[in-house]
């Protein structure tokens, strides 16, 4: 009788608990994690340009590319660029206008400006979990939210000073305010709507694409009662549609052109378009083929153009990221691999989470009931889902990583909450087994604590085999080089990297074996006749070979020094 009254005094507790306090709590195990995760890890490849772009912003109101030419051969990917660092520069901003001491050195440090970064992911988490509970309820928002929280992937990138998270996070946005003034007309829903799109310009040169893609959207809404209506007057129909989405465009344009105008400081703005000097085949072509545009004045900053120009001359020219790698092959990179990502999520999605979005998919399809709010509500999940899914896989040309998919995750997070809808109606098994999927993907995601860059889910148990799949910001970020450091000056003795075949204690950079930054062929008699014995930090491969090893694969090959 005590435990019973002892149990039933718990499941009050419990049932009475604030979803306000359910999602604090949540959110402080998410900042927990990031926060020391993020303790000690080194700059990513990407990291030093993003910040020193930021810093130049926010202190000397710089937003210009570093060099014209120079950046061609010594700093890929410098078009990419954009004005949103400058979030993750102003706790460095406000350092400098402290006197020396803890308190300065805390704020110039990168781990604060990474901070920020948690920050906009935490916020972006909110929405997540808020857009999930309009459409869904409470406990389908909380499922959502969890997995995103607990996604290795949103994690590694949420801690990052990059644009990526950035990027995810405003596409999130986007659809939102789209779903919110799509059913709702009002003049302040379409200035928020218009607002959003001209945030997301400054976070990624791809979320452009949110123009065209989220008005479809509110078209595609709007398409049932259009039907209806233009088979009564379908002249004055067609006129007022083509007059009310002609608005809803030069809204947007206006709204993202003075944007990114104010984030680019107005840097040369209204600059002839023939003045640019252009890389890609794309913008010198315009330049060649309309010389009508010579002297248009452009309504966006120099800086800008320039670096969506950059950015498309590396993805023609396949320059930025080395050669990109799947399942054991190597490729140009200029020479994409289609369906690239599909093997990305089976591989690095958590297998839990994976349970879930089939789950929903399958009730959404198998219950008409579940498709009655397809225009009103789903829609705005669902159409950039699929454009997303289809433009990766099969149009975009950069295969060196996840991070660029994840764009997609957060909407597809509230998707896997319409599966919980109906919660109180599940039986005690359901709510056992959803409640266990949630509990597998925490294990799943603290397996790999304090790096979740090289994350990979159990259907790859043995993870030192990793390389043979999947290369690049995959595994190897350059988030472990501290890591490597500490490990190599523990064995001085180590051979990293060696250019020739020796026995001993090797460290291997797994990109370096696989080819994607150096030959492939300088590492084929080791990638090829042995196998690694433990990972550093789930990055680096470790070999341990023995004299007789190494003799008995030279005498083989009869070319050994």
């Amino acid at each position: 009788m005590r435990d019973l009254a002892y149990n039933t005094r718990m499941k009050l507790r419990l049932t009475n608990l604030s979803p306000n306090f359910v999602v604090f709590l949540l959110m402080c195990v998410f900042f927990i994690i990031a926060f020391l995760s993020v303790l000690g890890k080194s700059l990513t490849y990407d990291e030093a340009r993003n910040f020193n772009y930021g810093k130049a912003l926010v202190l000397n109101g710089d937003t210009n590319r570093p060099g014209d030419r120079s950046i061609l051969d010594g700093a890929p990917i410098a078009g990419s660029m954009m004005p949103v660092s400058a979030l993750n520069a102003l706790p460095f901003k406000l350092g400098m206008a402290l006197p020396d001491g803890i308190l300065k050195k805390i704020l110039l440090s990168i781990e604060t400006a990474r901070l920020i970064s948690v920050l906009f992911s935490m916020l972006f988490a909110l929405l997540v979990y808020r857009w999930s509970a309009e459409l869904y309820g409470f406990v389908p928002a909380i499922f959502s939210l969890i997995l995103y929280i607990f996604d290795p992937n949103i994690i590694a990138q949420s801690q990052l000073v990059t644009t990526d998270m950035y990027a995810w996070g405003t596409t999130l946005l986007v659809f939102y305010c789209s779903w919110k003034f799509a059913n709702r007309r009002a003049w302040q829903n379409g200035l928020i709507w218009s607002a959003a799109l001209a945030i997301s310009s400054l976070a990624k040169y791809t979320t452009i694409i949110l123009i065209p893609l989220s008005l479809l959207t509110i078209f595609l809404h709007d398409l049932p009662e259009l039907s209806q209506r233009i088979k009564g007057n379908a002249l004055a129909t067609l006129k007022s549609v083509f007059g009310k989405y002609l608005l809803y465009l030069l809204g947007a344009l206006v709204a993202s052109s003075l944007l990114i105008n104010l984030g680019f400081l107005f840097n040369k703005t209204f600059l002839p378009f023939g003045e640019y000097k252009f890389e890609s085949h794309l913008m010198s072509g315009i330049q060649t083929r309309l010389p009508f545009l010579k002297n248009l004045p452009t309504p966006v900053p120099y800086p800008y153009l320039q670096g969506f120009d950059l950015t498309y001359y590396y993805g023609e020219e396949g320059k930025a990221f080395g050669d990109t790698y799947l399942l054991g092959q190597l490729k140009d990179g200029k020479e994409p691999f289609y369906g690239y990502y599909i093997i990305v999520a089976f591989l690095k999605v958590p297998i839990a989470t994976q349970v879930l979005f089939w789950a929903a998919v399958y009730l959404y399809a198998s219950k008409p009931a579940n498709r009655k709010n397809f225009f009103t509500n789903d829609l705005f999940l669902l159409a950039p889902i699929l454009f997303f899914f289809f433009y990766f896989n099969f149009m975009f040309s950069i295969n060196t990583g996840i991070r660029y998919y994840l764009v997609l995750f957060p909407l597809l997070y509230i998707f896997c909450g319409s599966a919980f809808k109906n919660w109180s109606e599940f039986s005690k098994l359901q709510k056992r087994v959803s409640v266990g999927l949630a509990g597998y993907l925490c294990i799943s995601m603290l397996s790999y604590f304090p790096t979740y860059m090289p994350y990979f889910n159990e259907f790859l148990w043995d993870k030192k085999q990793a390389y043979k799949i999947l290369a690049d910001s995959n595994l190897d970020y350059g988030q472990s080089e501290n890591v490597l450091k500490d490990f190599l000056a523990a064995h001085p003795t180590a051979h990293y990297n060696p250019p020739a075949p020796t026995s001993g204690l090797i460290v291997m950079s797994v990109n370096d074996l696989v080819g994607v930054f150096g030959r492939p062929q300088d590492f084929t008699w080791l990638r090829e006749n042995f196998e690694p014995d433990e990972t550093i930090d789930h990055t680096y491969l470790v070999y341990r070979i023995t004299p007789a090893e190494l003799e008995a694969f030279c005498s083989t090959l009869g070319n050994c020094p």
